[in-house]
């Protein structure tokens, strides 16, 4: 051979590391690799160069001088020119990386070695973390055979326009409905409030608010078992999605008839009580019931000014004028802000209104804006589209001012944070199962 491996002994002080090593080594590893070293010695010599230079073993000689010992092996490789030397650094770590584990072979071999009573933590891996790595790569190998549709882990597809035409939403919408939501209770007759937001007409012609759409905006925007908070609470549907996905739910409304029927509603679904909460409440007084960055979401739907007049109570800004409307409106919704954590979202579904000379009002924009002052952006700007229905007899009136009819509804997305912490703080999304629904609530389809 041309260059035969002779081993010498240096002091670890001797030996001077390269300035153009790009390999880090953390604190926890060096201790990692002097545990090592203190249980089968120093196994591995240092390569190094004519000037005792290291080219490859930084980690071990900084593990040694941590022991403490007098010398330790190193391979002179001097027959090696710069460029080599700092090639070769370079591809020493990268090569290795290039190959990978068995992770059903490390788990076996740890589990061998645990039963001899081998302290596990001087191989470098956590046999919880191995289990579970190799139980995720399992999932993944299991998807790869058998890819799922975006509906199948998104429960409709996450597109910006949510449309409740397809046969995908009608049928989950028909599943919560026959599960016995309740939401009209309470609010009297011929509220056509929301209507794309609707499920249908129940008898006294009162709409209710989609129970789908609650549904993904709880499973894409918050955390596991978050905890909701809804300063314009309307009917149950909202509470009882987020019960019965997992989530704690806390929701004002200023009608005791509302919140009555709704506490019913959950009453005859079979929940219980705890983490559903409707409060009978000005939402002004938000304070005395929910602290300040406490909701791991914020999501909610307010009153659109005046499209539909909930009550005669003066507190109520659906029976306000515009600007008394638009002072409250920024008042609750900034404080609701206040309620979210750091990088957490808040939900508002929300529609814009036509004043009395035709045009929009703003008030969609007005919403930004307010919640913009609280250190909120506008994350996702979504279009709810509901099924035309009587829109299309309506239309041939409005289009004489060149009105076009309004079919969908804004969903509102908002960020609190720094939105490069969300995929630290909200993990990947798994296939639906009925194991997402607690309960006894099977709407898996």
């Amino acid at each position: 051979m041309k260059n035969k491996m002779q081993i010498e002994y240096l002091s670890p002080g001797a030996l001077i590391p390269s300035p153009h090593n790009a390999r880090i080594h953390p604190p926890e590893q060096i201790q990692a690799i002097a545990d090592n070293i203190r249980e089968n010695g120093f196994l591995r010599p240092v390569l190094i160069d004519g000037e005792n230079g290291i080219i490859g073993g930084h980690g071990g000689v900084e593990a040694a001088k941590l022991l403490e010992l007098p010398e330790i092996p190193c391979v002179r490789a001097d027959h090696l020119t710069e460029a080599q030397v700092r090639a070769y650094m370079l591809a020493d770590n990268r090569l290795a990386e290039m190959s990978y584990y068995d992770m059903e072979a490390v788990s076996k071999e740890l589990e061998a070695l645990s039963e001899m009573g081998f302290d596990l933590a001087l191989t470098g891996f956590d046999l919880s973390e191995v289990q579970e790595e190799a139980e995720r790569l399992e999932r993944e190998l299991r998807r790869k055979e058998c890819p799922t549709s975006l509906k199948d882990v998104f429960v409709v597809p996450p597109f910006s326009v949510l449309d409740t035409r397809q046969g995908y939403w009608q049928d989950r919408k028909k599943q919560w409905l026959d599960y016995g939501i309740k939401s009209e209770v309470g609010r009297g007759d011929n509220l056509t409030f929301a209507k794309s937001l609707q499920m249908g007409k129940n008898d006294n012609g009162t709409s209710v608010f989609d129970p789908v759409l609650c549904e993904i905006m709880y499973r894409w925007f918050n955390v596991p078992d978050g905890a909701i908070f809804d300063p314009f609470a309307g009917g149950s549907v909202r509470g009882v999605v987020a019960k019965c996905t997992g989530h704690s739910y806390q929701g004002i409304d200023l009608r005791a008839e509302q919140v009555e029927s709704n506490r019913q509603n959950a009453v005859e679904l079979g929940l219980d009580g705890s983490g559903l909460e409707w409060i009978c409440d000005d939402s002004r007084n938000m304070d005395q019931y929910i602290a300040d960055g406490s909701a791991d979401m914020v999501f909610t739907c307010p009153p659109y000014f005046d499209l539909e007049v909930y009550s005669n109570d003066p507190r109520d800004i659906s029976s306000m004028d515009y600007e008394g409307f638009t002072t409250v409106f920024h008042e609750i919704m900034c404080k609701a802000a206040g309620k979210l954590k750091q990088d957490r979202f808040m939900v508002v579904v929300l529609s814009d209104v036509r004043g009395p000379d035709g045009n929009y009002r703003g008030i969609v924009d007005r919403l930004t804006g307010a919640l913009r002052e609280q250190g909120l952006r506008l994350y996702n700007d979504m279009i709810l589209f509901n099924v035309v229905g009587s829109s299309s007899l309506r239309a041939r009136r409005n289009m004489h001012n060149r009105k076009v009819v309004r079919t969908h509804q804004n969903v509102l997305v908002y960020y609190k944070g720094d939105t490069g912490n969300i995929q630290n703080n909200f993990p990947a999304l798994e296939e639906i199962s009925e194991e997402n629904l607690p309960n006894g609530l099977d709407i898996s389809g």
